[in-house]
Protein backbone atom coordinates (compact mmCIF):
# COMPACT_ATOMS: atom_id res chain seq x y z
CA UNK A 1 0.00 0.00 0.00
CA UNK A 2 1.25 3.27 -0.61
CA UNK A 3 1.81 5.59 2.22
CA UNK A 4 -0.57 8.34 0.09
CA UNK A 5 -3.08 5.15 0.28
CA UNK A 6 -5.26 5.43 3.30
CA UNK A 7 -6.99 2.11 2.85
CA UNK A 8 -6.54 -0.17 0.76
CA UNK A 9 -7.35 -4.26 -0.09
CA UNK A 10 -4.30 -6.67 1.20
CA UNK A 11 -5.63 -10.18 0.40
CA UNK A 12 -7.94 -12.06 -1.01
CA UNK A 13 -9.01 -15.94 -0.14
CA UNK A 14 -10.78 -17.81 -2.57
CA UNK A 15 -10.53 -21.36 -1.48
CA UNK A 16 -11.04 -20.29 1.72
CA UNK A 17 -13.02 -24.28 3.06
CA UNK A 18 -15.72 -21.70 4.10
CA UNK A 19 -19.13 -22.46 2.03
CA UNK A 20 -19.70 -24.67 -0.71
CA UNK A 21 -19.39 -22.23 -3.40
CA UNK A 22 -18.17 -24.55 -6.60
CA UNK A 23 -14.31 -23.65 -5.78
CA UNK A 24 -11.61 -26.01 -6.71
CA UNK A 25 -8.98 -26.71 -4.77
CA UNK A 26 -6.01 -26.51 -6.73
CA UNK A 27 -2.41 -27.73 -6.17
CA UNK A 28 1.08 -26.87 -6.91
CA UNK A 29 2.89 -30.29 -8.18
CA UNK A 30 6.50 -28.95 -6.72
CA UNK A 31 5.77 -28.96 -3.03
CA UNK A 32 2.59 -30.66 -2.95
CA UNK A 33 0.95 -27.74 -1.10
CA UNK A 34 -2.87 -26.75 -1.88
CA UNK A 35 -2.61 -23.08 -3.18
CA UNK A 36 -5.32 -21.77 -1.12
CA UNK A 37 -3.74 -22.64 2.19
CA UNK A 38 -3.59 -18.82 2.43
CA UNK A 39 -4.59 -16.08 -0.01
CA UNK A 40 -4.56 -16.48 -3.12
CA UNK A 41 -4.16 -12.81 -3.97
CA UNK A 42 -1.94 -10.64 -1.57
CA UNK A 43 -0.97 -7.30 -2.69
CA UNK A 44 2.29 -7.08 -4.64
CA UNK A 45 2.94 -10.30 -3.23
CA UNK A 46 1.28 -13.32 -4.67
CA UNK A 47 -1.15 -14.18 -7.41
CA UNK A 48 -2.25 -17.50 -7.66
CA UNK A 49 -5.02 -19.25 -9.88
CA UNK A 50 -8.45 -20.02 -8.89
CA UNK A 51 -11.11 -22.31 -10.27
CA UNK A 52 -14.72 -22.99 -9.77
CA UNK A 53 -17.24 -25.16 -11.65
CA UNK A 54 -18.74 -23.32 -14.47
CA UNK A 55 -22.17 -21.11 -13.12
CA UNK A 56 -20.81 -21.74 -9.48
CA UNK A 57 -21.17 -17.85 -7.35
CA UNK A 58 -17.66 -17.66 -5.98
CA UNK A 59 -17.54 -15.99 -2.12
CA UNK A 60 -14.13 -14.46 -1.10
CA UNK A 61 -12.24 -13.76 2.41
CA UNK A 62 -11.08 -9.96 2.27
CA UNK A 63 -8.56 -8.30 4.50
CA UNK A 64 -7.81 -4.77 4.55
CA UNK A 65 -5.27 -2.65 5.44
CA UNK A 66 -5.76 0.43 7.23
CA UNK A 67 -3.25 3.49 6.98
CA UNK A 68 -4.87 6.98 8.44
CA UNK A 69 -7.87 8.87 8.39
CA UNK A 70 -10.26 6.38 6.96
CA UNK A 71 -13.72 6.07 7.27
CA UNK A 72 -14.89 3.88 10.70
CA UNK A 73 -17.79 2.22 8.65
CA UNK A 74 -18.45 2.23 4.15
CA UNK A 75 -19.63 -0.33 2.01
CA UNK A 76 -17.36 -2.52 0.24
CA UNK A 77 -17.73 -2.90 -3.48
CA UNK A 78 -15.66 -4.61 -6.65
CA UNK A 79 -16.38 -3.74 -10.20
CA UNK A 80 -14.95 -5.05 -13.06
CA UNK A 81 -16.23 -6.05 -16.53
CA UNK A 82 -18.19 -8.85 -17.50
CA UNK A 83 -16.52 -12.32 -18.56
CA UNK A 84 -20.00 -12.99 -20.11
CA UNK A 85 -19.31 -13.75 -24.16
CA UNK A 86 -22.42 -12.08 -25.08
CA UNK A 87 -21.34 -8.96 -22.73
CA UNK A 88 -18.37 -6.83 -23.86
CA UNK A 89 -15.49 -6.30 -22.09
CA UNK A 90 -16.24 -2.80 -21.73
CA UNK A 91 -19.38 -3.14 -19.76
CA UNK A 92 -18.34 -2.79 -15.80
CA UNK A 93 -20.58 -4.90 -13.34
CA UNK A 94 -20.88 -4.98 -9.92
CA UNK A 95 -18.92 -8.24 -8.84
CA UNK A 96 -19.91 -7.85 -5.30
CA UNK A 97 -21.17 -5.78 -2.83
CA UNK A 98 -22.19 -3.29 -1.23
CA UNK A 99 -21.19 -4.69 1.51
CA UNK A 100 -21.39 -2.63 5.05
CA UNK A 101 -17.91 -3.01 6.88
CA UNK A 102 -17.08 -1.51 10.24
CA UNK A 103 -12.74 -1.63 10.97
CA UNK A 104 -11.89 -2.80 14.07
CA UNK A 105 -8.71 -0.16 14.46
CA UNK A 106 -8.01 2.77 12.32
CA UNK A 107 -4.86 1.33 11.30
CA UNK A 108 -3.60 -2.24 10.72
CA UNK A 109 -5.25 -5.49 9.35
CA UNK A 110 -8.84 -6.35 9.50
CA UNK A 111 -10.08 -9.50 8.05
CA UNK A 112 -14.36 -9.39 7.08
CA UNK A 113 -15.82 -11.69 9.49
CA UNK A 114 -17.82 -13.07 6.70
CA UNK A 115 -16.60 -14.07 3.39
CA UNK A 116 -18.25 -11.55 0.74
CA UNK A 117 -20.73 -13.71 -1.71
CA UNK A 118 -20.30 -12.35 -5.69
CA UNK A 119 -23.67 -10.69 -6.82
CA UNK A 120 -24.12 -12.87 -9.67
CA UNK A 121 -22.90 -16.68 -11.08
CA UNK A 122 -19.76 -16.78 -13.36
CA UNK A 123 -20.04 -18.07 -17.12
CA UNK A 124 -21.65 -21.47 -16.94
CA UNK A 125 -19.55 -22.56 -20.13
CA UNK A 126 -15.66 -23.85 -19.77
CA UNK A 127 -13.10 -21.39 -19.88
CA UNK A 128 -10.27 -19.52 -18.98
CA UNK A 129 -10.89 -15.82 -17.82
CA UNK A 130 -8.64 -12.85 -16.46
CA UNK A 131 -11.01 -11.88 -13.39
CA UNK A 132 -9.74 -7.98 -12.92
CA UNK A 133 -11.40 -6.07 -9.92
CA UNK A 134 -11.90 -2.82 -8.93
CA UNK A 135 -11.97 -2.07 -5.00
CA UNK A 136 -13.56 1.02 -3.59
CA UNK A 137 -15.33 2.09 -0.44
CA UNK A 138 -18.61 4.22 -0.42
CA UNK A 139 -19.97 6.30 2.15
CA UNK A 140 -21.86 9.52 3.45
CA UNK A 141 -19.58 12.15 5.35
CA UNK A 142 -21.02 14.21 8.29
CA UNK A 143 -22.18 17.09 5.71
CA UNK A 144 -24.72 14.29 3.81
CA UNK A 145 -21.67 14.15 1.00
CA UNK A 146 -21.57 11.09 -1.21
CA UNK A 147 -17.56 9.97 -0.93
CA UNK A 148 -16.03 7.15 -2.66
CA UNK A 149 -11.98 6.09 -1.87
CA UNK A 150 -10.24 3.78 -4.14
CA UNK A 151 -9.12 0.50 -2.41
CA UNK A 152 -6.40 -0.52 -5.18
CA UNK A 153 -7.73 -3.71 -8.39
CA UNK A 154 -6.65 -7.46 -8.37
CA UNK A 155 -6.23 -9.37 -11.28
CA UNK A 156 -7.44 -12.71 -11.00
CA UNK A 157 -6.13 -15.76 -13.60
CA UNK A 158 -9.39 -18.17 -13.39
CA UNK A 159 -10.96 -21.16 -14.49
CA UNK A 160 -14.37 -22.84 -14.97
CA UNK A 161 -14.66 -26.38 -15.27
CA UNK A 162 -17.43 -28.15 -16.69
CA UNK A 163 -18.26 -30.41 -14.12
CA UNK A 164 -17.39 -31.48 -10.48
CA UNK A 165 -14.54 -33.84 -10.32
CA UNK A 166 -15.81 -37.38 -10.33
CA UNK A 167 -12.31 -38.98 -9.64
CA UNK A 168 -10.76 -36.85 -7.19
CA UNK A 169 -7.67 -38.31 -5.51
CA UNK A 170 -7.22 -40.98 -8.06
CA UNK A 171 -3.20 -40.67 -8.71
CA UNK A 172 -3.31 -37.07 -8.06
CA UNK A 173 -3.48 -34.60 -4.94
CA UNK A 174 -5.88 -35.61 -1.88
CA UNK A 175 -8.51 -33.57 -3.29
CA UNK A 176 -9.27 -31.37 -5.78
CA UNK A 177 -6.60 -31.29 -9.15
CA UNK A 178 -2.83 -30.11 -9.78
CA UNK A 179 -3.02 -26.35 -11.38
CA UNK A 180 -1.51 -27.05 -14.77
CA UNK A 181 -3.87 -29.67 -15.51
CA UNK A 182 -6.77 -27.25 -14.79
CA UNK A 183 -5.35 -24.41 -16.58
CA UNK A 184 -4.76 -26.56 -19.55
CA UNK A 185 -8.03 -28.34 -19.79
CA UNK A 186 -10.04 -25.34 -19.47
CA UNK A 187 -8.52 -23.66 -22.10
CA UNK A 188 -8.70 -26.61 -24.28
CA UNK A 189 -12.23 -27.09 -23.67
CA UNK A 190 -12.89 -23.42 -23.62
CA UNK A 191 -17.13 -23.79 -25.24
CA UNK A 192 -17.00 -27.44 -25.45
CA UNK A 193 -20.45 -29.29 -23.88
CA UNK A 194 -19.54 -33.28 -25.09
CA UNK A 195 -18.24 -35.58 -23.19
CA UNK A 196 -16.40 -36.85 -26.59
CA UNK A 197 -15.76 -33.69 -27.56
CA UNK A 198 -13.56 -32.43 -24.41
CA UNK A 199 -11.28 -35.37 -24.59
CA UNK A 200 -10.50 -34.94 -28.47
CA UNK A 201 -9.59 -31.54 -27.45
CA UNK A 202 -7.36 -32.66 -24.13
CA UNK A 203 -5.75 -35.43 -26.41
CA UNK A 204 -5.13 -32.76 -29.31
CA UNK A 205 -3.65 -30.09 -26.44
CA UNK A 206 -1.31 -32.50 -25.13
CA UNK A 207 1.55 -31.51 -26.72
CA UNK A 208 1.37 -28.27 -26.33
CA UNK A 209 2.21 -29.21 -22.39
CA UNK A 210 6.03 -30.20 -23.74
CA UNK A 211 5.93 -33.40 -21.52
CA UNK A 212 7.64 -36.30 -23.32
CA UNK A 213 7.12 -40.07 -23.66
CA UNK A 214 9.17 -42.15 -22.58
CA UNK A 215 10.87 -40.09 -19.32
CA UNK A 216 10.90 -42.77 -16.34
CA UNK A 217 8.16 -41.22 -14.58
CA UNK A 218 4.89 -43.27 -13.29
CA UNK A 219 2.59 -40.49 -11.27
CA UNK A 220 1.12 -37.20 -12.55
CA UNK A 221 3.15 -35.33 -10.15
CA UNK A 222 6.45 -37.17 -10.87
CA UNK A 223 5.18 -36.05 -14.63
CA UNK A 224 4.92 -32.44 -14.19
CA UNK A 225 8.07 -32.19 -12.13
CA UNK A 226 10.21 -34.28 -14.50
CA UNK A 227 9.10 -33.38 -17.80
CA UNK A 228 7.51 -36.23 -18.96
CA UNK A 229 6.46 -40.08 -18.20
CA UNK A 230 5.80 -43.40 -19.11
CA UNK A 231 2.51 -44.48 -20.58
CA UNK A 232 1.89 -45.68 -16.88
CA UNK A 233 2.00 -42.11 -15.99
CA UNK A 234 0.56 -40.69 -19.32
CA UNK A 235 -2.94 -42.25 -18.91
CA UNK A 236 -3.70 -41.24 -15.49
CA UNK A 237 -2.46 -37.91 -17.10
CA UNK A 238 -5.28 -37.81 -19.01
CA UNK A 239 -7.52 -39.64 -16.82
CA UNK A 240 -6.95 -36.67 -14.53
CA UNK A 241 -7.34 -33.97 -17.21
CA UNK A 242 -10.54 -34.95 -18.31
CA UNK A 243 -11.93 -35.20 -14.59
CA UNK A 244 -11.24 -31.56 -14.13
CA UNK A 245 -13.62 -31.68 -16.85
CA UNK A 246 -16.06 -34.18 -14.89
CA UNK A 247 -15.30 -36.94 -17.75
CA UNK A 248 -14.92 -40.17 -16.34
CA UNK A 249 -12.68 -42.75 -18.31
CA UNK A 250 -11.57 -46.20 -17.46
CA UNK A 251 -7.82 -47.13 -17.75
CA UNK A 252 -6.79 -50.21 -18.54
CA UNK A 253 -3.30 -52.22 -19.16
CA UNK A 254 -2.56 -54.17 -22.23
CA UNK A 255 -0.79 -57.17 -21.80
CA UNK A 256 0.46 -59.78 -24.20
CA UNK A 257 -0.03 -63.03 -23.19
CA UNK A 258 3.35 -65.60 -22.34
CA UNK A 259 3.70 -68.88 -23.45
CA UNK A 260 3.68 -71.58 -20.74
CA UNK A 261 6.89 -72.91 -21.85
CA UNK A 262 9.92 -70.90 -22.39
CA UNK A 263 11.99 -73.59 -24.39
CA UNK A 264 9.05 -74.88 -26.50
CA UNK A 265 9.99 -75.07 -30.67
CA UNK A 266 6.84 -73.55 -31.23
CA UNK A 267 5.68 -70.25 -32.48
CA UNK A 268 6.36 -67.77 -28.75
CA UNK A 269 5.45 -64.50 -29.00
CA UNK A 270 7.64 -62.28 -26.63
CA UNK A 271 6.50 -58.41 -26.91
CA UNK A 272 4.58 -56.09 -28.53
CA UNK A 273 6.39 -53.43 -30.15
CA UNK A 274 5.85 -49.70 -31.35
CA UNK A 275 8.18 -47.95 -34.08
CA UNK A 276 6.91 -44.54 -33.39
CA UNK A 277 9.17 -41.97 -31.41
CA UNK A 278 5.58 -40.68 -29.06
CA UNK A 279 4.54 -37.54 -27.78
CA UNK A 280 6.88 -34.50 -27.66
CA UNK A 281 10.00 -37.14 -29.30
CA UNK A 282 11.70 -36.77 -32.69
CA UNK A 283 12.90 -40.39 -32.05
CA UNK A 284 12.50 -42.98 -29.65
CA UNK A 285 13.62 -42.41 -26.07
CA UNK A 286 16.94 -43.30 -25.10
CA UNK A 287 16.02 -44.51 -21.90
CA UNK A 288 13.59 -47.26 -22.76
CA UNK A 289 14.03 -48.19 -25.96
CA UNK A 290 15.89 -51.24 -27.35
CA UNK A 291 18.43 -50.16 -29.49
CA UNK A 292 19.79 -52.98 -32.03
CA UNK A 293 18.78 -55.19 -35.20
CA UNK A 294 15.81 -56.45 -35.88
CA UNK A 295 14.86 -59.44 -37.78
CA UNK A 296 11.79 -58.48 -39.65
CA UNK A 297 10.25 -61.07 -41.38
CA UNK A 298 8.67 -60.37 -45.24
CA UNK A 299 6.12 -62.66 -45.11
CA UNK A 300 4.20 -64.86 -41.88
CA UNK A 301 3.16 -67.27 -41.62
CA UNK A 302 6.23 -69.24 -42.83
CA UNK A 303 6.03 -72.05 -45.47
CA UNK A 304 7.94 -75.38 -45.62
CA UNK A 305 8.84 -75.11 -48.92
CA UNK A 306 10.38 -71.55 -48.56
CA UNK A 307 13.13 -69.86 -46.79
CA UNK A 308 12.67 -67.70 -44.46
CA UNK A 309 12.90 -63.68 -46.00
CA UNK A 310 14.16 -61.57 -43.03
CA UNK A 311 15.09 -58.10 -43.68
CA UNK A 312 17.47 -56.72 -41.03
CA UNK A 313 17.17 -53.29 -39.93
CA UNK A 314 19.31 -51.33 -37.28
CA UNK A 315 16.80 -49.35 -35.44
CA UNK A 316 15.55 -48.28 -31.73
CA UNK A 317 12.26 -49.31 -30.93
CA UNK A 318 10.15 -50.01 -27.79
CA UNK A 319 9.36 -53.22 -26.23
CA UNK A 320 6.44 -54.22 -24.07
CA UNK A 321 7.00 -57.43 -23.16
CA UNK A 322 5.25 -60.55 -22.70
CA UNK A 323 3.11 -60.95 -19.08
CA UNK A 324 1.66 -59.73 -16.24
CA UNK A 325 4.73 -57.12 -15.39
CA UNK A 326 4.66 -55.01 -18.67
CA UNK A 327 2.05 -53.77 -20.95
CA UNK A 328 0.78 -50.81 -22.41
CA UNK A 329 -1.88 -48.22 -20.49
CA UNK A 330 -4.82 -46.77 -22.49
CA UNK A 331 -7.98 -45.02 -21.13
CA UNK A 332 -10.76 -45.72 -22.81
CA UNK A 333 -14.53 -43.41 -22.78
CA UNK A 334 -18.07 -44.92 -23.40
CA UNK A 335 -20.62 -41.74 -25.03
CA UNK A 336 -23.34 -42.31 -26.66
CA UNK A 337 -23.54 -46.30 -27.27
CA UNK A 338 -19.91 -46.58 -28.37
CA UNK A 339 -16.73 -47.10 -27.21
CA UNK A 340 -13.46 -44.71 -28.19
CA UNK A 341 -9.54 -45.59 -27.17
CA UNK A 342 -7.08 -42.71 -26.47
CA UNK A 343 -3.41 -43.49 -25.97
CA UNK A 344 -2.33 -40.38 -24.99
CA UNK A 345 1.33 -41.71 -25.92
CA UNK A 346 0.99 -42.69 -29.88
CA UNK A 347 -2.25 -41.34 -31.04
CA UNK A 348 -3.56 -37.99 -32.47
CA UNK A 349 -7.26 -38.71 -32.33
CA UNK A 350 -9.66 -41.62 -30.64
CA UNK A 351 -9.91 -44.80 -32.08
CA UNK A 352 -13.60 -45.96 -32.06
CA UNK A 353 -13.90 -49.64 -31.37
CA UNK A 354 -17.02 -51.88 -31.95
CA UNK A 355 -16.30 -53.73 -28.93
CA UNK A 356 -17.73 -53.28 -25.20
CA UNK A 357 -15.04 -51.76 -23.03
CA UNK A 358 -12.29 -54.41 -21.91
CA UNK A 359 -12.58 -56.85 -18.75
CA UNK A 360 -10.37 -56.05 -16.37
CA UNK A 361 -9.59 -59.18 -14.36
CA UNK A 362 -6.93 -60.48 -16.88
CA UNK A 363 -8.51 -63.24 -18.74
CA UNK A 364 -6.95 -64.24 -22.17
CA UNK A 365 -8.94 -63.18 -24.84
CA UNK A 366 -8.25 -64.56 -28.32
CA UNK A 367 -8.53 -62.05 -31.47
CA UNK A 368 -8.28 -63.02 -34.98
CA UNK A 369 -7.47 -60.54 -37.55
CA UNK A 370 -10.50 -59.00 -37.87
CA UNK A 371 -11.09 -58.01 -34.54
CA UNK A 372 -11.97 -54.55 -34.53
CA UNK A 373 -9.20 -53.75 -31.65
CA UNK A 374 -6.88 -55.28 -33.36
CA UNK A 375 -7.39 -53.67 -37.30
CA UNK A 376 -7.70 -49.91 -35.61
CA UNK A 377 -5.13 -50.00 -32.77
CA UNK A 378 -3.01 -52.76 -32.64
CA UNK A 379 -1.94 -52.78 -36.23
CA UNK A 380 -0.76 -49.28 -36.89
CA UNK A 381 0.39 -48.61 -33.18
CA UNK A 382 2.20 -51.63 -32.10
CA UNK A 383 2.84 -52.69 -35.40
CA UNK A 384 5.23 -55.29 -34.74
CA UNK A 385 5.45 -58.61 -32.94
CA UNK A 386 8.63 -59.94 -31.55
CA UNK A 387 8.96 -63.63 -31.32
CA UNK A 388 11.24 -66.83 -30.61
CA UNK A 389 10.67 -68.76 -33.63
CA UNK A 390 11.67 -71.33 -35.47
CA UNK A 391 13.90 -70.61 -39.15
CA UNK A 392 16.01 -71.46 -41.87
CA UNK A 393 17.35 -74.44 -39.81
CA UNK A 394 17.82 -72.14 -36.13
CA UNK A 395 16.15 -70.96 -33.45
CA UNK A 396 15.99 -67.44 -32.80
CA UNK A 397 15.34 -66.35 -29.66
CA UNK A 398 14.57 -63.33 -27.63
CA UNK A 399 17.01 -62.43 -24.55
CA UNK A 400 17.02 -58.21 -24.93
CA UNK A 401 20.17 -58.27 -22.03
CA UNK A 402 22.22 -60.23 -24.74
CA UNK A 403 20.58 -57.73 -27.67
CA UNK A 404 18.68 -61.15 -29.63
CA UNK A 405 15.17 -60.19 -30.47
CA UNK A 406 14.36 -62.99 -32.21
CA UNK A 407 12.23 -62.60 -35.20
CA UNK A 408 9.73 -59.77 -35.79
CA UNK A 409 6.22 -60.21 -37.34
CA UNK A 410 3.99 -57.49 -38.62
CA UNK A 411 1.22 -57.55 -36.26
CA UNK A 412 -1.49 -57.73 -39.24
CA UNK A 413 -0.04 -61.27 -40.31
CA UNK A 414 -0.29 -63.38 -36.96
CA UNK A 415 -3.66 -64.78 -37.89
CA UNK A 416 -4.46 -65.38 -33.66
CA UNK A 417 -2.74 -63.17 -30.91
CA UNK A 418 -3.72 -63.86 -27.14
CA UNK A 419 -3.77 -60.75 -24.84
CA UNK A 420 -5.42 -59.84 -21.70
CA UNK A 421 -6.61 -56.12 -19.40
CA UNK A 422 -5.97 -55.61 -16.54
CA UNK A 423 -6.77 -52.26 -14.48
Amino acid sequence: MHPEQPLSVYSLHFDHGGSDDGSIPLWCPVTQTRLGERPEWIRDHRSEPVAYVRGSRPSVAVTLLAHHFVPASFDLSAFGPSLSPGLGASTSIRWVGPHPVTLERMAGWTTLEVPLAFNRPLPNQIGAHALDLQWVAEWTDAEGTPRRLFLGGSRHELFTTGAPMRQAGHGGPPSGAYAPLVRWSSRWCAGLESRKDLCDAILRGLPETGLRYGVPAWTVRHMLVAGGGMCGGWYQLFQQLADCQGVRLEGRTLHLVPADDPRTDEVRWEAMVAVAPGINQVEPSRHIRMQGRFNDCARYPFTPEEPVELLSRHAARYCFMAGWEDGHCLNFLEDGGRLYLYDACFQTQAVELDMPLPPEDGRPVRLGRGASFRERYLHPTLPFLMGTLRANGRLWEVDLERGEFGITVRTEQVPELDILWTR
